[in-house]
């Protein structure tokens, strides 16, 4: 009997340790809850589309640009000019090198007198506020640079020179430098108000606003990108340049079929660009084309209402459409669990003991099993940054 009670309380004790041991070499599974933003996106390529100007040469010679590129003119402003005769490139970028100076020189001129006017930040911030503004219903988007050289004033508290040489100076050398141009001179106006550049190619009359919200696949597929290079010389009635509306402009793409179900006409969407790091723009999908069964894709146009800059030298890019943005915890599904009123939470682990706390679920990936989950505000167990959730054994 004793040897019976003996084996059964060896059998007890090795079963204890055995366990024990498992326990402490296979701890409970955790995660650390580190907020992140998770976007739900699909990449892609696809054309900018904007409604654009185009300029050509009226004779053939030798083109010099006044306006930088992406810079926003205003209507009737000179953007080139094409030289005929014995013009040397060398002289031509002197003259640009002096109109990049006296334009400096005059935006931060006008931010000097501007704070000569009074002391007050919040106040003169509020007063180019309005003028911005204005400037923007009356469409004299030329301005916009000398109130950001005035903002830049108002914070620095002074303003910085772009050299020794005074206005007075650079405008006369620039006088006798065009006076020695020994050739007729040939300008080229601005016809419309927006944003300058000299990136031409043979598609400005192809995209257009209207053509591309009947396009198809099969018209999409026909595009290719074809911009020229862009040269200091141009025959009569070529292209030299161009205005671009950016008032509005348009993105069109293609997207896969399975992917185009969580796409509908009205639906606001964020972009990213490939070529431009950092920039984002806020758009609402105007057109999608009908399903072909033979497809595996279908084209989606995007309309954006706001300014962007670095996009409107762009023809051809890649890019992110991103459908939502969400911030908060990425956990398994299987992390999930019930709290006391039926509501979901999470476990989580705290000095040796395991507490529910709630989460809202804003997000679901049913084909990574993954949830985004945030803390239930006001909650007496709030889930917090750094907190360690149990994502093992329940």
């Amino acid at each position: 009997m004793k040897k019976s009670i003996y084996f059964i309380l060896i059998v007890v004790i090795a079963f204890c340790v055995f366990y024990g041991i498992r326990y402490v070499e296979n701890p409970v599974e955790t995660q650390t809850a580190i907020s992140e933003v998770y976007e739900n996106k699909i990449d892609t390529t696809g054309y900018i589309v904007r409604t654009e100007q185009v300029y050509n040469a009226p004779v053939s010679g030798m083109v010099y640009h006044y306006i930088q590129e992406g810079t926003r003119v205003g209507k009737g402003r000179v953007l080139s000019t094409v030289y005929t005769g014995d013009v040397s490139e060398s002289t031509l970028q002197e003259l640009n090198s002096i109109n990049q100076k006296i334009a400096e020189l005059e935006n931060e001129g006008e931010a000097t007198s501007y704070m000569a006017g009074g002391n007050n930040s919040e106040e003169d911030i509020e007063n180019i506020k309005n003028n911005i503004i204005s400037a923007k219903r009356s469409k004299k988007i030329e301005k916009i640079a000398n109130y950001k050289a005035q903002i830049n004033a108002v914070i620095t508290g002074d303003s910085k020179s772009a050299g020794t040489v005074s206005l007075d100076e650079l405008r006369a050398k620039k006088s006798s430098i065009e006076a020695s141009l020994r050739s007729s001179k040939n300008d080229i106006y601005s016809q419309i108000s927006g944003v300058f550049s000299k990136n031409v190619d043979s598609l400005e009359s192809v995209l257009t606003p209207k053509n591309i919200l009947t396009y198809t696949l099969a018209d999409y597929e026909a595009l290719s990108d074809t911009a020229k290079e862009n040269k200091s010389t141009a025959n009569s009635g070529q292209p030299v340049c161009k205005v671009v509306n950016n008032h509005e402009w348009y993105v069109m793409t293609t997207v896969n079929v399975e992917e185009a179900g969580e796409l509908k006409v009205g639906k606001k969407v964020k972009m990213r660009f490939g070529y431009l790091p950092g920039v984002t723009a806020n758009g609402k999908i105007e057109y999608m084309s009908a399903e072909d069964s033979n497809a595996d894709k279908i084209v989606v146009v995007i309309k954006f209402e706001e300014y962007r800059e670095g996009v409107f030298s762009l023809r051809y890019s890649d890019m992110e459409l991103i459908l939502e943005s969400y911030e908060g915890y990425k956990i398994p599904v299987s992390a999930l669990r019930v709290t006391e009123d039926g509501k979901k939470g999470v476990l989580v682990k705290s000095a040796g003991v395991q507490i529910i706390k709630p989460v809202n679920v804003i997000y679901s990936d049913t084909v990574r099993q993954t949830v985004i989950i945030t803390p239930v505000s006001g909650s007496k167990n709030l889930l917090r940054e750094y907190d360690s959730i149990v994502i093992g054994e329940k």
